[in-house]
């Protein structure tokens, strides 16, 4: 019973971090590279053609990351829970990183002026990734989890 819940629990972080995922790298990509072509100035038939292929890249680039998601949460999950715990933490800072890094060009533009909360943000969005990540390689390991 206990190994079945840890797979109902697997696939609800898959379809969590799918979410995530989707958002990032669809919303957020396409946006990011709609933002590079109005700083390059280009042209309506350029940006339509950009986006086509753009849209495509993006598409093949969301199912690799569910496929990698979904194969490394199961082999996670025959391990022990931590191990999936471990997982999702790396999986959704890496998510944070990569949506910070979409969003750089807003907010390096020339001629955008930042407000407070949107430098927030966007800090927060830095710093929420690397928390995931730290506490995911450093406090989910054997030894401290046995210490606490």
């Amino acid at each position: 019973m206990k190994k079945i819940f840890n797979y109902v629990l697997a696939y609800l972080f898959l379809a969590v971090t799918s979410v995530l995922g989707f958002y990032v790298i669809f919303m957020e990509g396409r946006r990011f590279f709609f933002t590079l072509l109005g700083l390059t100035s280009a042209r309506l038939q350029t940006i339509n053609a950009v986006d086509k292929f753009v849209v495509i890249v993006l598409g093949i680039a969301f199912l690799g990351f569910f496929i990698f998601s979904e194969s490394y949460f199961r082999k996670k999950v025959e391990s022990s829970m931590k191990d999936l715990l471990r997982a999702v933490l790396t999986v959704s800072g890496i998510l944070m990183f990569v949506w910070a890094g979409f969003q750089a060009p807003f907010f390096f533009s020339v001629g955008y002026k930042l407000g407070l909360p949107e430098i927030i943000i966007y800090l927060l969005k830095l710093i929420g990734g690397s928390l995931l990540i730290f506490v995911s390689s450093r406090y989910l390991k054997n030894e401290y989890l046995h210490s606490v």
